[in-house]
């Protein structure tokens, strides 16, 4: 028994370490990382930032997988939600900015006075609601 744990968190962490490899490298493809960087200027904090999202995606990955449960109140859950909405937020804009679909969506809803409404209220809702999705469902 103890030897099939112990190949099952290898597994879970080759496989966390694969997705979350594979998702940095997907929004660097994109030119995320270096919209977002040039955004907050900082630039010399890039490794970190790397190292962060695959260590959170990793770490999620196990969390999710060994069904294991954080030790957050309701309080401590809707900050991490928050937080998690503001990096959502974050990067939805950053891949917006990098496929130019904002200019497009603005002149052909004719919203461009509006703009940064809906870009605040998009960011509030996701927040909002992932924060309702964690605490009632």
């Amino acid at each position: 028994m103890l030897i099939k744990k112990i190949f099952y968190l290898c597994f879970c962490i080759i496989a966390g370490s694969a997705t979350a490899a594979g998702f940095v490298a997907f929004i660097t493809l994109l030119g995320v990382f270096q919209k977002l960087i040039e955004k907050y200027k900082s630039a010399k904090y890039i490794k970190v930032i790397e190292t962060a999202i695959i260590a959170g995606v990793t770490l999620f990955n196990l969390v999710y997988l060994f069904q294991l449960s954080l030790p957050f109140k309701n309080w401590g859950m809707s900050i991490f939600c928050l937080i998690g909405g503001i990096f959502v937020g974050c990067l939805a804009g950053a891949l917006a900015e990098t496929l130019n679909i904002f200019p497009i969506l603005s002149r052909r809803f004719k919203i461009r006075k509006w703009l940064p409404y809906v870009l605040v209220a998009a960011a509030l809702g996701k927040a909002l609601g992932s924060t309702i999705q964690l605490l009632y469902f």
